[in-house]
């Protein structure tokens, strides 16, 4: 953020760059004043032996919403505003491990053992990717037909014994195109092909949804980012506002007395910090509605907008190109499949 803690207190200067890592060290738990005077000295600001200057220099981060005392545990906290300030971390790289190179396996036997394991591994493959597309088919089906109960658990058994015809469809057309039947073995793929439009569709549809969805998370986020710094800026107008007002009021306490003037001085005082506050409110809501949303989803589409895959124009571009991905796997992995087991 480009708002700076640095202040003076008590003839003391103070950096900002100290506050920030003394709130830094105690930012893990509720700590008392004097675990933030520890965390002071240890920053580097010797003045902090000095309790009343530590006081004042909790109540400053305190006027800038960056820390907030809780009544019931009588201990402070950092708010989502401090925790926002504070310096970003980043996690260690972690060691790549040695790649191990497998011996080539000579004898027959072991061989056999491979390739069954291929096999195995191949299925388990095709039988994950069928399912995903029959959910996905699935979903679609539900939720066209969410119209009527009877017709809604119709259209998705449909939907979902199609996409399980399809594929056998095909390992047949394989079978028969294999034993020279090739008009009844070109009808059979045919006939899964002519299907598999349906299946497309319905699969783009809710791949589409899904993006869809992440645009307007990242257009919504965009939104919200700009009221956010609309309320920061607000928001240390109102701080610069009060401190102004609450100078004001004490000098003519000092100078007068607490009388009627003062008294209003104070009134607009209170105003002031009463609309800092609320605009802090809106700050750590708008902070906390964008901690609701899906971040991976939002930065796919951002990464897919930058390669040019999605945005204006192309939104169907990449949820069409996974339906067919989906699709060619889930037709043709077990046909494909059982070829390579009769080998």
């Amino acid at each position: 953020m480009s708002q700076t803690l640095s202040t003076q207190i008590k003839g003391v200067d103070l950096d900002g760059s100290r506050l920030i890592t003394a709130l830094d060290k105690v930012s893990s738990h509720p700590f008392l004043k004097s675990d933030f005077a520890t965390a002071l000295i240890d920053a580097g600001v010797s003045q902090a032996h000095d309790t009343d200057l530590v006081r004042r220099v909790m109540q400053y981060l305190k006027r800038q919403g960056l820390i907030d005392f809780d009544v019931a545990s009588a201990s402070w906290s950092l708010t989502s505003l401090g925790h926002m300030r504070l310096p970003h971390r980043t996690l260690p790289l972690l060691p790549t491990a040695a790649i191990q190179s497998v011996p080539k396996l000579q004898n027959n036997r072991l061989e056999q053992i491979a390739e069954y394991g291929r096999v195995v591994v191949g299925a388990l493959a095709c039988a994950i990717l069928l399912t995903a597309l029959i959910g996905l088919n699935a979903s679609f089906a539900w939720e066209l037909g969410r119209e009527a109960a009877q017709f809604q658990v119709l259209f998705t058994m449909g939907m979902m014994a199609l996409d399980v015809m399809r594929p056998g469809f095909v390992m047949i057309g394989f079978h028969l195109n294999g034993q020279g039947r090739l008009v009844m073995g070109s009808t059979a793929l045919t006939v899964a092909l002519v299907l598999s439009p349906v299946s497309v569709l319905s699969t783009t549809s809710i791949l589409s949804a899904s993006f869809l969805l992440g645009a307007e998370i990242n257009s919504d986020a965009a939104t919200r980012a700009q009221t956010r710094e609309a309320l920061r800026v607000q928001h240390q107008n109102l701080l610069q506002r009060a401190a102004q007002d609450e100078a004001a009021w004490r000098q003519e306490c000092a100078r007068g007395g607490c009388g009627p003037i003062a008294r209003e001085l104070e009134a607009e005082f209170q105003r002031t910090v009463a609309e800092a506050q609320a605009a802090l409110d809106q700050i750590i809501s708008l902070t906390e509605a964008d901690e609701g949303n899906s971040e991976l989803l939002a930065r796919l589409v951002t990464t897919f907008e930058g390669l040019g895959l999605f945005g204006a124009g192309r939104q169907i571009l990449l949820p069409l190109f996974l339906a067919i991905s989906l699709e060619l796997g889930a037709l043709f992995g077990p046909a494909l499949l059982l070829r390579r087991r009769r080998i």
